[in-house]
C-alpha cells in the first residue's frame, strides 16, 4: 500500500548550463515552490525547461535531434542539476555522441531509464495544452508515461507491442504471408493485455476527476469540470473482434505497408457529459483540462512511487485568465508542488511571495537571466 510509506520530495535546488542553446553559461537557484521565467518570445525561456527535461530523460520536447541543444559553433553542452538532498545529475552531450551521465559526482555512468524512475517529472508543453484537440500520439504518450510508473513490470508489454508492429510492417512490405500470420497471432494475443492496462489508467483518471481534491480547487469557477470524463479508445472499431479487424484491413494494410488499426493506435476521448469536450469548451477551458490532467497524472505517479514529480510548465499564461491562474497557483502552493514554469508576462504571478520571478532576455546570440 503506497500510502503506508513516506513520500520522498524530489526538489531541484540549482541549475547550471554551459553552451546550452542560447546560453553560454547560466547558474540559477531554483525555488522549492514555484520558479517562473518570463520574457519575450524567443528570449530563451523554454530552453531552461528543456534543459531540466533533457537532464532527467535524455530527450528534448522541442527537437528529435539533441545535437541542436549544443550552442552554435560549440562542440558540446553540459547541464547540471543539484538537488536539495545533495544529489546531482551532470549531463555532457558532444556532437553526434550519446550523452554522458554523471550521477552524484561519481565515476559510474547511469542510463536514463534509472534516472527517469528516480527523478520523475510531469511536463506540460504548449502543444499539449489542448488535450481535447491534440493528436492520438500525444494522448498515447500521456497514457504510456502514466503506465511506466503505475505498471512498471507491464511496461514490457508496450515494448513487445512495438516489436510486433515493426515486424508486421516488414512482412507487409515484403509480402511474406506466412510471417504475417505469425505476427497477427502475436498481435491478437497481446491486444487484450494492452487494452486492459490502458483501461485501468483511464479508470484511475476518471476516479480522480470525481474525487480528487485538485478538482475542487477549480470547481467553484469551473463547475463544468464535474461533468468531465474520459473514454479509452483501443485504436480500432471495438464493435468488432480484433482478429476480424485485422482480416478486414488486410488488403488495405498491404497497400499502406503498415498496420492501420490496433492497440498501437490507442488513445482516449474527453467528454463533457456525453458531448465531445472540444465542441463545447473555449480554448481557456481546454487549457484548464490539460493542466488538471497533468496534475492528476502527477498525483497518480506519487501514489504509486512515493516520489513527488517535478512539474515543468512551458508558456503557462497564454489562454489562461487571471482567476484560473490564481486557482492553479493556490493548488501548487498549498500542495508544495515544485514547479518550474515559463510565461511571456508575469502579471498573473506578481501577487505571490511564494513565486520566484526571473526575467529572461536575448541579446545578440545569447540569452541571460536576471
Amino acid at each position: 500500500n503506497a500510502t503506508s510509506f513516506i513520500i520522498e520530495r524530489v526538489i531541484i535546488k540549482e541549475i547550471k548550463l554551459d553552451c546550452f542553446r542560447s546560453y553560454e553559461f547560466l547558474e540559477i537557484p531554483i525555488n522549492k515552490g514555484i520558479t517562473l521565467f518570463y520574457g519575450d518570445n524567443g528570449s530563451g525561456k523554454s530552453s531552461i525547461i528543456e534543459s531540466v527535461f533533457f537532464s532527467l530523460t535524455g530527450k528534448s520536447f522541442r527537437t528529435n535531434d539533441t545535437n541542436n541543444l549544443i550552442q552554435n559553433e560549440k562542440t558540446q553542452t553540459q547541464s547540471l542539476l543539484v538537488f536539495e538532498n545533495g544529489e546531482s545529475i551532470k549531463i555532457t552531450k558532444k556532437n553526434n555522441k550519446r550523452p554522458n551521465i554523471l550521477h552524484n559526482r561519481g565515476v559510474k555512468t547511469e542510463n536514463f531509464s534509472k534516472l527517469v524512475k528516480k527523478y520523475p517529472n510531469c511536463l506540460i508543453e504548449n502543444k499539449e495544452f489542448f488535450f481535447t484537440t491534440s493528436n492520438p500520439e500525444q494522448k498515447r504518450n500521456f497514457l504510456n508515461k502514466t503506465l511506466f510508473y503505475v505498471e512498471q513490470t507491464d511496461a514490457l508489454s508496450l515494448n513487445y507491442l512495438k516489436k510486433i508492429i515493426l515486424q508486421r510492417a516488414g512482412c507487409l512490405k515484403n509480402k511474406d504471408l506466412n510471417q504475417i500470420k505469425y505476427w497477427d497471432e502475436k498481435l491478437v494475443e497481446i491486444e487484450p493485455k494492452v487494452t486492459k492496462l490502458n483501461e485501468r489508467i483511464c479508470s484511475k483518471i476518471n476516479i480522480c476527476l470525481n474525487n480528487s481534491n485538485l478538482v475542487s480547487f477549480f470547481e467553484e469557477k469551473n463547475p463544468w469540470i464535474r461533468d468531465l470524463n474520459i473514454k479509452y479508445d483501443p485504436g480500432y472499431e471495438s464493435s468488432y473482434q480484433f482478429f476480424d479487424v485485422l482480416a478486414k484491413n488486410f488488403e488495405k494494410d498491404c497497400i499502406l505497408k503498415r498496420t492501420s488499426e490496433g492497440p498501437h493506435k490507442r488513445s482516449f476521448k474527453i467528454y463533457l457529459k456525453n458531448i465531445d469536450a472540444s465542441e463545447v469548451l473555449s480554448r481557456g477551458q481546454q487549457k484548464i483540462i490539460s493542466i488538471i490532467f497533468h496534475l492528476i497524472q502527477r498525483e497518480i505517479i506519487t501514489e504509486h512511487t512515493n516520489l513527488t514529480p517535478i512539474l515543468l510548465m512551458d508558456d503557462i499564461s497564454s489562454e489562461l485568465d487571471k482567476e484560473n491562474a490564481n486557482l492553479m497557483l493556490k493548488y501548487l502552493i498549498n500542495n508544495s508542488v515544485q514547479t518550474i514554469m515559463t510565461s511571456i508576462g508575469f502579471s498573473h504571478f506578481s501577487d505571490y511571495n511564494e513565486v520566484f520571478l526571473f526575467h529572461v532576455e536575448h541579446n545578440g546570440e545569447c540569452s541571460s537571466v536576471k
